[in-house]
C-alpha cells in the first residue's frame, strides 16, 4: 500500500488558537484522578487531563470533557439526496451537506481522509456555524434536508442533536450517514431526532473491520438493528473494494444479513470504490462487479438492490418488484420520477404494487 499526502496537506498542532470550544459532550463518565471515560462509541475512550480520544476531537480538560468541533464544519453544500445512497427518501430533493472533522475509524481506503483524520485537516478550510445558520441557510435555499455527512458525523455528536432538535421546529429534516460505530445509547439519541439514516457496513467480516477501518464490526450490526427495529427510514450502503470485498462470498454475506436480521425490502447500494488516502495499489472498483453484487442481491430476494458512485446504469433505477415496470429513472445524481408512478398513492400505475417510497414534502 502507498501513503502519498500533498504539500499542502500537513499534519498540524491540536491545539491552536481557533480551538476555543467549551461545548460538554455528551455521554461520558467522569472518573478519579481528573480521568474521564467516553461513552460515544464503543472504543470507550478513557482519557487523562488535558488528552484526547482515539477521535481526537473529545478532549478531557480538568476532568470535564469537551467537543473541540462543536459549531464547526468544513463543508456545508448544496446537494441532492441521491448523493448519500438514498433512493427512498424524498427522491431527487435538495439536501444541505454538511461535514465536519475527526472520525473514530480510521480507514484504510478514506476517500474523506483529509477532514477524517484531523490531524491533516488544513485549519483554513474550518468555519464557524451556529445551529440557528445552518437553519438560516435551509430556510433560504427552500432546502428540506441537512444531511450530517463526509468525515462520519458520529464524532459532531453534539451539534448534530442540538442542530437537528431546532431544525425539526422548522420542518426540516435530518439524514445522518455513518458507519454507525457507535454505542447503543447514542443510537438511541439519534433516533429522538433523525428522520433518516444512511448506513454504511464496510464488510460482513470482522478480521477485516480490525485490520482496515481499525474498528470492530458486531456494534455496527447491532445499532443497524435497532434503527430497523425503530421503524425510521434507513438504506444501506456497502463499498466495494478492489482486491479486498468484490468477491461473491463478501456479496453474500451482506445480503444474508439483509435478509435475516433486517427485512428484504431493505434499500441496499453497492458503491464503487476509488483509490485513496492509503489505499492506492489498486484500481477502482470494475463496474461489473458491483452490478454482479447487485444482481446476486436480486436473485437471493433483496427486493431494491443498487449500485453507486455510476453515472449511468440500470442499477440506479428503481422498478416495480412485482411487474418490472420502470419507476424512478436516474442518472448520476438526477433523478426522473415516471408517469408509471404514483406520486399521489406512491404505487405502479401498471399492476397497483405500493412501494416503500417517501416521496418531496414542502417545508412546513
Amino acid at each position: 500500500m502507498s501513503n502519498i499526502f500533498t504539500d499542502e496537506v500537513k499534519k498540524h498542532d491540536l491545539h491552536k488558537k481557533w480551538n476555543n470550544t467549551k461545548k460538554e459532550a455528551y455521554l461520558y463518565q467522569k472518573l478519579s484522578d481528573n480521568k474521564v471515560q467516553c461513552q460515544l462509541c464503543p472504543r470507550m475512550c478513557k482519557i487523562a487531563q488535558g488528552q484526547t480520544g482515539f477521535c481526537k476531537v473529545r478532549k478531557n480538560i480538568k476532568g470535564t470533557l469537551y467537543t473541540q468541533n462543536y459549531g464547526k464544519a468544513t463543508h456545508v453544500t448544496v446537494e441532492k439526496i441521491e448523493a448519500e445512497a438514498v433512493f427512498h427518501y424524498m427522491p431527487g430533493s435538495k439536501i444541505l451537506s454538511l461535514g465536519n472533522f475527526g472520525c473514530n475509524l480510521d480507514c484504510d481506503y478514506c476517500q474523506n481522509w483529509v477532514y477524517s483524520q484531523f490531524q491533516y485537516t488544513p485549519e483554513s478550510s474550518i468555519k464557524e456555524y451556529s445551529s440557528e445558520k445552518v437553519i438560516e441557510i435551509a430556510l433560504a435555499e427552500n432546502i428540506p434536508i441537512l444531511s450530517w455527512t463526509y468525515n462520519d458525523p458520529a464524532v459532531w455528536f453534539e451539534f448534530v442533536i442540538d442542530t437537528a432538535k431546532k431544525a425539526k421546529k422548522y420542518g426540516i429534516k435530518n439524514l445522518f450517514k455513518s458507519a454507525f460505530f457507535l454505542t447503543p445509547e447514542a443510537v438511541k439519541m439519534l433516533v429522538e431526532v433523525i428522520d433518516v439514516f444512511a448506513i454504511s457496513i464496510k464488510a460482513m467480516d470482522e478480521a477485516y473491520y480490525t485490520k482496515f477501518t481499525k474498528g470492530w464490526l458486531g456494534p455496527v450490526l447491532e445499532n443497524t438493528k435497532i434503527i430497523h427495529a425503530s421503524g425510521i427510514h434507513y438504506e444501506v450502503s456497502n463499498l466495494v473494494v478492489t482486491e479486498l470485498t468484490n468477491n461473491n462470498e463478501s456479496y453474500d454475506r451482506m445480503i444474508d444479513f439483509i435478509l435475516k436480521d433486517l427485512a428484504p425490502t431493505t434499500p441496499v447500494h453497492f458503491t464503487r470504490f476509488h483509490p485513496d488516502y492509503k489505499y492506492t495499489c489498486v484500481a477502482q472498483t470494475p463496474l461489473e462487479d458491483v452490478m454482479n453484487a447487485r444482481k446476486r442481491a436480486k436473485d437471493n430476494g433483496i427486493v431494491y438492490p443498487y449500485v453507486g458512485n455510476v453515472f449511468e446504469s440500470d442499477g440506479l433505477n428503481t422498478y416495480c418488484p412485482k411487474c418490472n415496470e420502470l419507476l424512478i429513472e436516474r442518472f448520476g445524481l438526477s433523478t426522473y420520477i415516471k408517469e408509471s408512478f404514483s406520486k399521489e398513492d406512491v404505487l405502479c400505475n401498471k399492476c397497483g404494487t405500493k412501494l416503500p417510497v417517501y416521496l418531496s414534502r414542502e417545508i412546513q
